[in-house]
């Protein structure tokens, strides 16, 4: 598995475009496309022209990113392969007891920088912190300047319009280019070492091979690899969840890779949560899924659970923080609620006995998740109101059965009453 074949730079074709009533555009056209070095020296020379405004940058494929400037200092990025995906997950990240669909702009408010729009509103809301918003931004650069770099080889256009949109106020970070260009570079230095090259953190690894791959590693191991890797997740959605840098988690995978246990999958992006004037209210029957609520503080398990029951057609939303667990429940009365038993502050056995008091959950089915399947805790589990209990790592299938017969049962009971 070999890394991306070398590209010779050609000299680009420069050109300054005159707009009547606008400020000039600076536009480069790079016919046989550009060397990562080479873009990132361009990237820098427009920083250290203390531009205000953005730069756009498009693959012969169409792809294309935007990077907004104020005087040369990078606040924001967008576009790419993945671009709602990357969303997504930096809220799961940094702000992962907020539900994306519920970050709700009014149409006039739309653009193509929403992103960064709906992250002031969450601040304003204090959802999140000012230093989270500003980690979330930190971590959005980074990403979208390794894509960029990745992607040199394939740069057909790049320019730049004096623009500011209005809709993007102060900074949110006031960020180092020179360090995010740095470490973009390193990681997809360390990346390609590895192989990798050619591979975009964007696909998706899947197990190709279930038994040849449990006949070379642990139990444990297996277990975990077969509930993760199964094309639903990227590389970047897998870094994330196991909180190990790109690097790092492709040098755990490389292997399995090349060996071909795991092979990779095109994984599409999500759907625009803000479509602008043409996007849909959301259905009635859409609105009416059963919603299933996990609480857990590892962002794996909420993870898994997210993307089996949402892509088996349930709505799903999961709480990181114990803290807020009950206020959430009470906000959002979910179907099902799936509850992890050792967490800080407050563990599975109080958090299930606080959920047993409010008289809305009295009959909703709670389903312990704890690492030890032992007779003291599910007795424990049950004392304080548990419906089942269920071992980890969280098996998707187990998790559908489940969460379809507590819901036939509820419909049933429901149809009784």
């Amino acid at each position: 598995m070999n890394g991306s074949a070398d590209t010779r730079h050609t000299a680009p074709e420069h050109s300054i475009l005159d707009t009547a009533g606008s400020d000039p555009v600076f536009q480069q056209v790079f016919p046989q496309g550009c060397d990562p070095l080479v873009l990132n020296q361009d990237l820098q020379r427009h920083i250290q022209t203390q531009l205000n405004g953005r730069l756009f940058v498009a693959l012969e494929d169409g792809t294309q990113w935007s990077l907004d400037f104020r005087v040369g200092r990078l606040v924001w990025a967008t576009g790419g392969e993945h671009r709602f995906r990357r969303w997504q997950r930096s809220l799961r990240r940094f702000c992962p007891n907020t539900a994306p669909s519920t970050v709700q702009l009014r149409e006039k408010e739309i653009f193509d920088h929403w992103e960064y729009l709906a992250l002031s509103v969450l601040i304003k809301r204090q959802q999140i912190s000012r230093e989270g918003a500003a980690e979330l931004v930190e971590s959005t650069l980074l990403e979208v300047l390794f894509d960029l770099l990745q992607a040199a080889p394939q740069v057909r256009k790049l320019w730049v319009t004096k623009e500011r949109q209005a809709h993007v106020g102060e900074p949110i970070a006031i960020l180092s280019n020179a360090e995010l260009l740095g470490r973009a570079h390193q990681s997809l230095d360390a990346w390609k070492q590895l192989g990798l090259g050619a591979i975009s953190p964007n696909s998706a690894p899947r197990v190709r091979d279930p038994q040849a791959l449990e006949a070379v590693t642990s139990p444990k191991t297996y277990r975990t690899l077969c509930s993760l890797l199964k094309g639903r997740l990227s590389f970047r959605d897998l870094s994330v969840i196991m909180r190990h840098e790109l690097p790092t988690l492709g040098r755990s995978l490389v292997n399995y890779l090349r060996r071909e246990l795991v092979v990779l999958k095109t994984l599409p992006d999500l759907d625009s949560p803000y479509a602008g004037p043409s996007n849909k209210a959301p259905s009635k029957a859409a609105a009416n899924l059963p919603l299933v609520f996990c609480i857990d503080d590892s962002p794996q398990i909420c993870y898994i659970m997210e993307e089996t029951l949402r892509s088996a057609g349930y709505r799903c939303m999961s709480v990181q923080d114990s803290i807020q667990a009950l206020p959430a429940l009470i906000k959002q009365k979910p179907s099902v609620i799936f509850l992890d038993l050792v967490m800080p502050v407050a563990n599975g056995y109080e958090i299930c006995s606080q959920i047993r008091r409010v008289a809305a959950f009295r009959k909703t089915p709670i389903v312990i998740l704890t690492g030890n399947d032992g007779v003291v805790d599910r007795v424990r589990a049950k004392a304080v109101g548990a419906t089942d209990f269920m071992t980890k790592p969280v098996d998707s299938e187990k998790i559908l059965q489940a969460v379809q017969r507590y819901v036939e049962l509820q419909m049933a009971a429901e149809s009784k009453a």
